[in-house]
């Protein structure tokens, strides 16, 4: 249950990953301390056991809270994240690599927005986990790195007795931008 949930993260971490590295030069960033959303899967990863493999695509939701730096207080988060690697419940409990990349838009409270090239990895012994990275391309923070950790929870049984259709997510680490 526990790998079932890493993969997922992994997926859904997509999301809400937070910014942390700043290069020389770049704006100045901010760090928040709450990021929540929910990520889907289109087609859902088919349950343990099925021999059918998929490449979802996930489209992710979220917000986030308690900003502090860069003239920002929170956000709201969405991406559409591709699965590169065709897999299934079975191969995700395993710790099977799924290659999760896309781009995420976080819009601020502020209406500026930020473009982001996001990578979803799982966290090494810790299932739910996933660690969510990437350049600001675009738009405010324009040149920083983002980088965080989110834990995911799948929704309806999904990864052990149905195909994962949903999970929710929040963040492990502070979200720094």
């Amino acid at each position: 249950m526990r790998k079932r949930a890493g993969v997922l993260v992994a997926v859904a971490m997509i999301v809400s990953a937070g910014v942390m590295v700043s290069p020389a030069g770049a704006a100045t960033g901010t760090t928040c301390k709450t990021a929540s959303g929910t990520a889907t899967f289109t087609p859902p990863l088919p349950k343990p056991g099925a021999s059918t493999k998929v490449s979802p695509t996930i489209k992710i939701t979220g917000t986030l809270g308690g900003c502090t730096g860069g003239g920002v207080t929170g956000g709201t988060i969405s991406a559409t994240l591709k699965q590169a690697i065709a897999g299934n419940c079975s191969s995700l409990l395993k710790g099977a690599t799924a290659n999760i990349a896309g781009t995420e838009t976080i819009t601020w409270n502020t209406k500026a927005t930020s473009t982001v090239a996001l990578k979803l990895v799982g966290v090494t012994g810790k299932v739910t986990e996933t660690n969510a990275t990437g350049p600001v391309s675009a738009g405010l923070f324009k040149g920083s790195k983002q980088s965080g950790t989110v834990a995911y929870t799948p929704l309806n049984h999904g990864c052990s007795t149905a195909g994962l259709a949903k999970v929710t997510f929040k963040q492990v680490t502070a979200i720094t931008v």
